[in-house]
Parts: structure tokens; C-alpha cells; sequence
């Protein structure tokens, strides 16, 4: 892999060039200019009683140990970024397994903690997955889910036609209910990322007004509490002084929603998101409509009941005739099981995905359909391809998430959060020098 025509290609001439100079406008020769904004937003989101989450390849921190092992030791959660900064989908599954392997040996030998992977230029595929699962990983963050809160039209060609590589490079996505939320796959928790990231506004739209930034991001937090889902944003520390104003108007949107907004680092996402995979609901009927609910799940649990409330517990209203329930043990009034039914031909896949979304779900015969809140019968699964899944996932969880029939469902987020934020960010370089040897060091691991 040759960095240099790769970049010209994923960029385009003119943006490279013009990295090329904010290289030296926003690094420098030492470490002073890279602590200063990762303190920046290190402060910035502790201020809000959270920590931001920094991936940095292992080269990198191996350069630069005393000072990771500085941030993290101020709350910040620290993952890596591949060994050197390339992109796995030019590597064989072997080579991905070593080069994530090295970089694993590096964050061992420096002493820095270490759950989770992003890969540079969020580039993944399946064989990426399986390495991270064989080398004991817990969570990835490569998904890009694109948020259409942007007038392109107001652009020019050239810049929009930046702004596209970027899209095709990281493999965007939709932004749907389904494509917002974790999901685990073969024991790695897979946590989306948001675009557009810092990056792609300053660099390839030319949007550096901190103000308009903060306006884009904080339209993205609406957009993703609306949906109940995590809106992961990349913001990379090289831009961390400039994008300090838009990133405290960012977190104060998302403390002023009128339900709270969790704020946490990608580790805490996936070890919730682990433990909420596991949580069970069984429903008893208690005589003529009414139905005892005891749940098997941690006390930061809290059950959705739509169109229905508790007749033994204290609610939160949630929205959209909805109610927030805090309890483990409680009873309910609906003149059908509360839960959902699976035919007998509906593959167990289906099942174990309603489960992770938060829905109960037993299997039923067609003729005992109407004794529950809704009934599904879905012979072909959720789809072979990537895309298949994701077209399927997002049309069944939209259909659910809009069902008028009384229903239960855990929350997706702990102790009663709408949605989720997280605060990340790629220590690509933490000086012009990084910069510049990333070119030999891709080269060499090519």
C-alpha cells in the first residue's frame, strides 16, 4: 500500500496538498501542541462527568508512551488503531492477525488498557471481525452511519466531490434505529460511528466556523435522541482546540434533551451493551388481562411498556406512549400477552436479534396469533449479505418501534437514558515526525 497515492486517490489532489500544510499548522516537533488538545477535550467532556474515548496505533504510543499513559490515567479510555496506520482491507486475514497482534503487544509492554479497536479509515471486513474475536477484543467501532443533516447543494463540485470519497472510503451507511444501536456479533460488540466527522467538515467541505460545527453536531444528537440510539462522534485532537466551542455545544444539546442522555466512553458502551444482551422478561398471565412481569437484569435496567402501565409501580413518561418502569417485578393490564410471537418456521436468528433489540419473543402457532401484541413470521431470516441484514434489521425494528399494540421492551441505554453519546477520537500523529514516518511504516507493513 503506497500512503501517498492512496491518499491522492481517497482525497483527491487538492485536498492532499492542503493536509499536507495543516500537517504543520496543527503538529508540531514536539509533544507540547498534541497534549495541549487532548486536554482540550479531555477537560471538555469530564466537565460533563464523562471521559472521551482516543484510539492511537501501536507505533505511535510506542513513540509516545508517557503521555497516553498520562491521559488515560486522567480518564480518558485509550483503544488502538491498527500497528501502523493502514488499511486492513488491502491485508490478508493473516496479516491483519499479526499486525493486531503487535499492536496489542505494544499496549501490553507500555501498561495502557485496552478493549477496543478502530481501524484507519474505519477499514474493515469480515476477516478484520474474526481476528478481533480470536484475540480476545471486546468492541470495534467501524461502522459508519451517515446523518444527512448537510446541504450539499451549497457546495461547490470540487469540495463535494471530497466530501463523496470520504463516504465510499468508510463504507457509509444509513442512519436507521437499527444502524444507531450496538449489536454483538460472534462476542464482539459492534458500535457505530457518526459521520461527518470533524474531518470530512474542516478538511473536505471547508466548514471551520465552530459555531456551524456545533450546530451540525448538536442536529445529529437530535436526530439520534429522537431514535433512541448512540451517536458516536470522531473528533480528531489535532483539531481539538478549534472544534473546543462546538464540542461544548454539542454536549450541552445533549444534557438539555428532556429526557437524560447518557454520556460514556466506547468501553462502558460495550460492557452495557454485553450485560444487556443477556437481560430475560417472563410474562405469567394473572387472570383476564393482566400479566405478571419479573426480568432477569441488572438494577440499572428499566422496561418500556407502550399503551399499558404497571398497576404496582411508579412510571417516568417516555414519549410516544410510552412509559419508563424501574422495577424488576410488576404487573400489567392488556387484553394480550404484552410480548412477541415467532411462528414455528421463523429461524432462531430472528429470535436471538428480537432478544438484543430488547423485545420478549416466544414461538407460537399461527392459530394462537392474536393472543399476542404482534406476531411474526419470517421464514428467510434477516438475510445473507451485509445488506440484506441491514435493510431487514432496520425495517423490522423500525415496524416494531411503531406497532400501536401494548407492548413491553427493555430500554436500550441504563438507568433510563434515552440515547447515548460518546466522545472518540484518532491519535493519528502526535507529531510532524508521526506524520511523516507513517509513510515508511505503511510501506513496510504493506
Amino acid at each position: 500500500m503506497n500512503l501517498v497515492s492512496f491518499s491522492v486517490k481517497t482525497k483527491g489532489l487538492h485536498n492532499f496538498l492542503r493536509r499536507l500544510w495543516t500537517v504543520f499548522t496543527r503538529f508540531g516537533f514536539s509533544e507540547k501542541r498534541s497534549r495541549r488538545t487532548l486536554y482540550a477535550i479531555l477537560n471538555t467532556v469530564q466537565s460533563f462527568n464523562s471521559g472521551p474515548t482516543f484510539f492511537i496505533p501501536a507505533v505511535v504510543l510506542s513513540r509516545h508512551p508517557r503521555l497516553i499513559a498520562e491521559i488515560a490515567e486522567h480518564g480518558a479510555e485509550i483503544g488502538i488503531h491498527g500497528y501502523v496506520h493502514n488499511d486492513y482491507r488491502y491485508l490478508t486475514e493473516a496479516q491483519q492477525y499479526q499486525q493486531t497482534k503487535d499492536a496489542i503487544a505494544v499496549f501490553k509492554r507500555a501498561q495502557i488498557p485496552h478493549e477496543g479497536f478502530r481501524n484507519p479509515y474505519l477499514g474493515w471486513n469480515e476477516a478484520s471481525r474474526r481476528v478481533f474475536v480470536a484475540l480476545g477484543l471486546a468492541y470495534e467501532s467501524n461502522d459508519a452511519v451517515l446523518h444527512d443533516v448537510l446541504d450539499l447543494d451549497r457546495f461547490s463540485p470540487m469540495l463535494r466531490s471530497g466530501f463523496e470519497k470520504s463516504l465510499s472510503l468508510f463504507q457509509a451507511i444509513p442512519c436507521t434505529r437499527y444502524t444507531l444501536r450496538p449489536h454483538l456479533e460472534g462476542g464482539l460488540v459492534l458500535i457505530p460511528t457518526s459521520l461527518p466527522d470533524d474531518e470530512m467538515l474542516f478538511d473536505r467541505l471547508r466548514v471551520t466556523d465552530p459555531a456551524e460545527v456545533g450546530h451540525i453536531w448538536s442536529s445529529v444528537m437530535q436526530r439520534v435522541y429522537e431514535r433512541g440510539g448512540i451517536y458516536t462522534l470522531n473528533l480528531h485532537p489535532e483539531r481539538g482546540i478549534l472544534c473546543k466551542p462546538a464540542l461544548e455545544q454539542l454536549l450541552t444539546t445533549a444534557r438539555s434533551q428532556p429526557l437524560p442522555v447518557w454520556i460514556a466512553r466506547l468501553g462502558e458502551v460495550a460492557e452495557w451493551w454485553r450485560a444487556r444482551s443477556q437481560f430475560t422478561m417472563q410474562i405469567t398471565p394473572q387472570g383476564t388481562e393482566r400479566w405478571l412481569v419479573a426480568t432477569t437484569a441488572t438494577p440499572r435496567a428499566v422496561v418500556l411498556a407502550r399503551h399499558m402501565e404497571p398497576a404496582d409501580q411508579p412510571t417516568t413518561p417516555w414519549g410516544e406512549g410510552e412509559v419508563c418502569i424501574s422495577a424488576q417485578r410488576f404487573t400489567v393490564s392488556a387484553p394480550r400477552c404484552p410480548c412477541l410471537a415467532a411462528s414455528p418456521q421463523t429461524p432462531q436468528e430472528v429470535l436471538d436479534f428480537l432478544q438484543e433489540q430488547g423485545y420478549p419473543a416466544v414461538r407460537s402457532a399461527p392459530e394462537e396469533a392474536q393472543a399476542y401484541a404482534h406476531y411474526l413470521e419470517l421464514p428467510e431470516g434477516l438475510g445473507a449479505t451485509r445488506e440484506e441484514r441491514l435493510q431487514k434489521c432496520s425495517a423490522l425494528v423500525d415496524q416494531l418501534e411503531q406497532l400501536e399494540a401494548p407492548l413491553l421492551r427493555f430500554g436500550c441505554w441504563p438507568e433510563g437514558n434515552r440515547a447515548a453519546l460518546a466522545v472518540t477520537g484518532d491519535i493519528d500523529s502526535v507529531t510532524i515526525q508521526d506524520f511523516f514516518l507513517r509513510i515508511l511504516e505503511v510501506q513496510q507493513h504493506a
